[in-house]
């Protein structure tokens, strides 16, 4: 960033992914050679006249061109952030500036308050439908493990970042508590789709009667969903998807009559496969580590963060765009995202003396994630803002650790060599219930149960899990210790 300059920020700006061989995952800009791809835009200058809507398709068929010329050139975009946005602007006409207002008052808010430690009640739904899909409780709770690290920086790859860093780099104080699996076996689809005018979110995925999971209570829990996306097909050239999430946007500021988000459309989207620790395998790119870091990214975008590099749209074609920045004074101007490679001499925004090189080192940039350890002191500020202004509802439930109906639920004995007797509210019909094993794998399901008992005997020991399945829509998981 231009210390003390007038900075525009990525949330003003339309986005369009376009896709470039070899550079996966998330939200990356080609890298198109810079003078031929300034002379194509050359071709559109009798009209640099038009009004700014027609200046955005021009700019967009450009791109569409280079696309089509430089057919070695394909960028993936795997993060839909700016693309949630621009879809939930088209649905809710004054979205997008309601979100620039309430991030532009959370960053000026006050610093760094207080150390004390914000817990956010998770709810994870796994919403499936080829076995690989039904992620096990393993990869959850090391998804979990993750999160926590992260966001109090005590991962153990934070000695790798770089000493001019040091400074900025801050503890968010922010802790995540899982209250609850939910998993759903779906025959739906989730893909994004595109247009010039739009980018769809598959949103389905938060709607049981289009085959994916009810939120738990967005206004008091964070849900994550976890799905396979299907990659986002752009004329025929797809881009694998690993997640999305939509920033908060402060009811105050929205413009008069406009019509609010659904609430429950709140929270987090990520790919099975890029959910935990593991590989993501991208066509002509290979296999690319995943450590976790895609949930930390996304939920900084629920928590009021943007990318790092600010997503301008010259950026989008590897053109640097220096103009475009998150409004964060401690993260360098980086006029593109980082290209998975983890190159820590990466100076996209060479500014003169004093000039900083990419923070590559950011989670909210794009390099690989095996290089991501930090947020900044400034954006952990607008992350504890939000959880004490827009999100604030997280908080109230922070010494819970279950929804009140899940206190009535009852299994004895557990520990047990065989049988596992259940009691559960008077008021709550079980429609089914489900025992998989550590793994995840399902091993039995029962529809409308008329016994009060399971029977492990028959089970190697181990731990198991049994998810209820209330008539009412509500869904428990407990953990079984079988000797």
């Amino acid at each position: 960033m231009c210390r003390g300059q007038k900075i525009r920020t990525h949330s003003d700006k339309f986005f369009y992914p376009f896709l470039k061989e070899k550079i996966p995952l998330t939200f990356k800009p080609a890298i198109f050679p810079a003078q031929r791809a300034v002379s194509i835009f050359k071709i559109f200058n009798p009209i640099y006249n038009l009004s700014n809507i027609v200046m955005k398709s021009i700019f967009t068929l450009a791109a569409l061109l280079l696309c089509g010329l430089f057919a070695k050139a394909q960028h993936y975009s795997p993060c839909l952030f700016e693309n949630a946005v621009q879809a939930m602007e088209a649905a809710h006409p004054g979205y997008r500036s309601a979100a620039k207002k309430t991030y532009d008052r959370l960053n000026s808010g006050i610093q760094n308050r207080t150390d004390e430690i914000y817990t956010v009640q998770v709810v994870v739904h796994v919403v499936w439908k080829e076995n690989d899909e039904n992620i096990p409780m393993s990869q959850i709770e090391a998804q979990m493990e993750e999160l926590n690290r992260c966001y109090r920086r005590r991962n153990a790859d934070t000695i790798n970042m770089r000493a001019v860093f040091q400074p900025v780099a801050g503890d968010p104080h922010i802790e995540f508590n899982l209250a609850e699996v939910r998993r759903v076996q779906t025959n739906a689809l989730f893909a994004p789709t595109f247009s010039l005018t739009a980018t769809t979110m598959p949103d389905e995925v938060k709607q049981s009667d289009e085959g994916g999971s009810d939120a738990a209570d967005p206004d008091h829990f964070l849900n994550i969903w976890v799905c396979k996306i299907q990659p986002l097909s752009i004329f025929g050239q797809e881009s694998p998807i690993l997640g999305y999430a939509y920033p908060p946007a402060d009811l105050d500021n929205w413009p008069t009559g406009s019509e609010a988000p659904f609430k429950n459309q709140e929270g987090v989207v990520i790919d099975f496969r890029a959910f935990g620790k593991g590989s993501f395998t991208v066509p002509g790119v290979g296999s690319l580590p995943i450590e976790g870091r895609t949930t930390v990214h996304e939920v900084g975008h629920y928590l009021g963060l943007r990318h790092i590099s600010g997503d301008g749209f010259s950026g989008l074609l590897g053109i640097p765009d220096c103009d475009a920045d998150d409004g964060l004074a401690d993260t360098p101007n980086q006029g593109f995202q980082s290209q998975f490679d983890c190159n820590a001499a990466q100076n996209t925004c060479d500014e003169g003396a004093g000039d900083l090189p990419d923070m590559i080192e950011n989670y909210m940039d794009y390099s690989r994630e095996t290089c991501q350890n930090t947020f900044t002191k400034g954006q952990v500020n607008i992350m504890r803002n939000v959880l004490e202004g827009p999100r604030r509802g997280l908080l109230e439930t922070s010494s819970v650790e279950t929804p009140q109906f899940e206190q009535f639920i009852e299994i004895s004995p557990n520990p047990s060599t065989a049988l596992f007797y259940i009691k559960t509210p008077a008021d709550m019909a079980v429609k089914n219930l489900r025992i998989s094993d550590a793994l995840g794998r399902q091993i039995e399901q029962v529809s409308n149960p008329a016994t009060n008992f399971i029977d492990l005997s028959a089970q190697p020991r181990g731990v198991y899990w049994l998810s209820f399945y209330f008539e009412n829509g509500k869904m428990s998981s407990r953990k079984l210790l079988k000797f």
